[in-house]
């Protein structure tokens, strides 16, 4: 699409814009799902510069902080969607292009948040939102998850892994002292990640994805989260540990961007029981 107009149903709201997309999107957020009574909507973004409305201007509303919504004064067409973090790009509804055929999305986004019965199978890429927990959730289905994806250490690594000293109030102490993120799937958490802010460094652990969403990009997406969230806070690096003989897993880090940095060895023990790796944030 290079390029394009649009207008609202009863034609009174038109738009014009120059140029590609920056990019084309399905949002399946509930607060987009219930501004246009759809189950998803098809979103397109492009800069201001290139933008300009042709008709009369939309009327507005403030949807939630910062957000801002446009939309047909005269029949109610949804015409606009303003985010508070890209204010240099206003995103507009595919469906209101005149030749929305020109249309090419390349994904979805807030999968977590899709209907259950709605089924799509177009092969694009899906991206779920990661979710930070407060610490006032029941938090037994973090700690099942977390048993169920380091089931495979037990008679592997020594000593025991420190997960069997974890409780349901551990979590709610970490997410209220530290972070803990999940990605959801319809209801259901099926990835985690711990972090905790030190000095000069962010502190990662206790990354697991339930067997069954494996091989999907989870772990990749919780860890450029945490660099996210390190940069915000002015700290230039991801920390985490490993155990010796969890060779997988050292590989599986490598590929996440991290280097073995160091080794150290747990109390009572004359050997190095884990290593070191850190991920240096551009």
């Amino acid at each position: 699409m290079d390029g394009g107009t649009g207008r609202c149903l009863c034609g009174a709201v038109r738009f014009a814009f120059e140029g590609a997309p920056n990019w084309q999107m399905h949002c399946h957020c509930e607060s987009c799902r219930r501004a246009t009574a759809s189950p998803f909507t098809s979103f397109l973004a492009v800069d201001h510069s290139a933008f300009r409305w042709t008709g009369i201007p939309p009327a507005g509303r403030e949807s939630s902080p910062g957000v801002r919504r446009y939309f047909c004064a005269a029949c109610g067409t949804p015409m606009g969607y303003q985010s508070p973090t890209r204010q240099h790009e206003i995103d507009l509804y595919a469906a209101t292009l005149d030749d929305p055929t020109q249309y090419n999305p390349t994904g979805h986004v807030h999968w977590n948040e899709r209907l259950p019965w709605l089924q799509l199978n177009d092969g694009l890429p899906v991206h779920r939102t990661p979710r930070r927990l407060t610490g006032d959730e029941d938090m037994t289905t973090v700690l099942n998850l977390l048993h169920g994806a380091f089931a495979y250490m037990e008679g592997v690594i020594e000593p025991p892994s420190s997960l069997h000293r974890l409780t349901t109030e551990g979590i709610v102490r970490q997410a209220r002292e530290g972070e803990v993120w999940v990605l959801d799937d319809i209801g259901r958490i099926v990835a985690c990640l711990f972090m905790t802010p030190m000095p000069d460094h962010l502190y990662v652990g206790k990354l697991a994805v339930a067997e069954d969403f494996r091989g999907h990009g989870f772990a990749r997406q919780l860890v450029e989260h945490a660099a996210t969230r390190a940069r915000a806070r002015g700290l230039s690096r991801l920390v985490l540990q490993s155990r010796i003989e969890l060779t997988g897993n050292h590989s599986a880090f490598r590929a996440l961007g991290f280097l073995r940095t160091g080794e150290t060895a747990h109390e009572g023990y004359d050997r190095p029981t884990s290593f070191t790796f850190e991920k240096y944030l551009e």
